[in-house]
């Protein structure tokens, strides 16, 4: 896993999201290093609408949850521009 060490020194890695369902709000993460961890909508980055598209670049930390790895503060490195108008085309008006 290729590591990233902010300065409170927890170790981040980098990865890809595998899918990510929004009307659910979790999905699956697979690290550069080719282990998978689940993700919640809830440890997304952001103030608005928070989802994940596949194969969409992330930061993340990692903690090891009762039912397996999780990332947790994911960062979305390269969001795409019109993730919300595709999954809620009427968001803007809300």
């Amino acid at each position: 896993m290729q590591r990233f060490e902010p300065m409170n020194n927890i170790p981040r890695f980098r990865g890809r999201v595998q899918n990510f369902l929004s009307r659910k709000g979790y999905g699956f993460i697979i690290g550069d290093d080719g282990v998978k961890a689940f993700v919640h909508y809830s440890d997304i980055r952001g103030r608005a609408y928070r989802t994940l598209v596949p194969d969409e670049p992330v930061e993340y930390t990692l903690i090891q949850s009762p039912k397996g790895l999780q990332a947790v503060d994911v960062l979305r490195l390269d969001p795409p521009t019109d993730v919300v108008d595709e999954i809620y085309p009427d968001m803007r008006t809300w």
